[in-house]
């Protein structure tokens, strides 16, 4: 074998070992106490999601020479709010607990709120520093949760870029930004879909605690704690009952989930500690995971992988009639580009569009097809998000052409 073969064998590996670890990783933040079997939910650790190993904290949530930072300048928070329950000094990090995590790649950032303060926190994880996030609370103006059907337990970062958390009632999902001073905002109720019935999302007993999770395709999937699953998409607020996890034991409430490297969902529970659990999202049914190392009890999960439920495969055609042919690629996008290729399309003009998961524009380009084939290469936007999008081709009457969704990986 040459030198010029080997050296483009190596740098082909490792670009395949870049994009694989672009599209997953092999860990997962955790809420934990300092003890295995401990309930105060103050530590902040990692866990390897391939061997269940737990890292030493990361950030103590009991430290008292953690200073909390004001997200809009930058300035020392003043922060002496009293949680509900006045127990607790909710100005330092974890000291209230926390038990909704969602950790954000692209800023590593790791979003929570503390228990009991009505009130967004970051962890910046490249200075280390604490932010809050002033201005709106989500459920009021006090900065205090106001009881269990308000309390905030569940949260992760979708593929449009954008965090959400909701209330255990299903009456507030709630959306935030993660760029700069986060702008919170609230959704409205969730729908119940047809055949929900009794399985209803605003149960906010049966649905109390819990995480969430997102795919690659619009949704959020709400794991309660103990162990229903529903799907909400997104742009809607639609919410599906899917069923009920098996295969775990009786006495084990999820209390965090996270997709792990292999697109399988990770279980934690801050009652049990026998085991881990991994769930299959397609036909949800758990089996433990035993590490060899000590097992924490968790509150929280948070990793920044996404459930892949879109094809993996070559973008697909799409026929528009009369033997037209149009097809979308490479899809998911790569080099912050994507190209669609007209084949035999009826001369005239045509507009395409790339929107978000929620209908809002993105980019609007004119296609002119005067030829029997014809490709247009689209660069997106720089202020994309990785994440997921619509792309539509509409013709000059705004009659539909085309549409198919895309999935950007990476932005360059």
């Amino acid at each position: 074998m040459n030198r010029h073969l080997r050296l483009t064998i190596f740098i082909a590996l490792n670009i395949l070992a870049i994009a694989t670890a672009a599209q997953s990783e092999r860990f997962a933040y955790a809420i934990t106490d300092a003890k295995t079997d401990g309930n105060a939910w103050i530590m902040l650790r990692k866990i390897d999601t391939k061997t269940g190993e737990m890292t030493a904290a990361v950030i103590d949530g009991m430290n008292k020479e953690m200073e909390l930072y004001n997200s809009s300048d930058g300035a020392k928070s003043n922060f002496s709010l009293k949680d509900t329950n006045n127990l607790y000094q909710p100005q330092l990090p974890f000291s209230t607990g926390a038990a909704a995590l969602a950790y954000d790649r692209k800023t590593n950032r790791l979003f929570y709120t503390p228990m009991y303060v009505d009130q967004l926190r970051y962890v910046d994880l490249t200075t280390m520093k604490v932010f809050c996030v002033g201005g709106k609370a989500f459920n009021n103006e006090a900065g205090t949760q106001t009881g269990p059907a308000n309390t905030l337990a569940r949260m992760t970062i979708a593929g449009d870029g954008y965090g959400y958390t909701m209330s255990n009632d299903g009456n507030h999902l709630y959306r935030f930004s993660t760029q700069g001073s986060p702008a919170i905002s609230d959704l409205g109720p969730l729908v119940d879909m047809p055949g929900n019935n009794e399985m209803t999302i605003h149960n906010a007993c049966g649905n109390a605690g819990g995480d969430m999770i997102a795919d690659d395709d619009g949704h959020l999937y709400l794991i309660t704690a103990v162990n229903n699953v529903y799907q909400i998409k997104i742009n809607s607020l639609e919410t599906k009952y899917v069923g009920k996890i098996s295969g775990l034991p009786e006495k084990f409430s999820t209390n965090g989930a996270a997709v792990d490297h292999e697109g399988k969902i990770l279980l934690s529970s801050s009652l049990y500690n026998d085991a881990y659990y991994n769930v299959d999202p397609v036909n949800w049914k758990a089996h433990s995971f035993i590490p060899r190392t000590a097992i924490y009890r968790s509150a929280d999960l948070a990793t920044s992988n996404l459930l892949m439920v879109t094809k993996k495969n070559n973008s697909p055609q799409f026929y528009a009639g009369n033997q037209g042919l149009i097809k979308l690629f490479p899809n998911p996008a790569e080099k912050s580009r994507f190209m669609v290729r007209l084949t035999n399309i009826e001369p005239g003009e045509y507009f395409l569009q790339l929107t978000d998961v929620l209908g809002q524009s993105l980019l609007q380009r004119k296609i002119i097809i005067n030829a029997a084939t014809h490709t247009e290469t689209i660069l997106i936007p720089t202020q994309t998000s990785i994440g997921f999008y619509q792309v539509r081709i509409v013709n000059i009457r705004n009659k539909q052409v085309f549409s198919e969704k895309l999935m950007v990986n990476k932005l360059e």
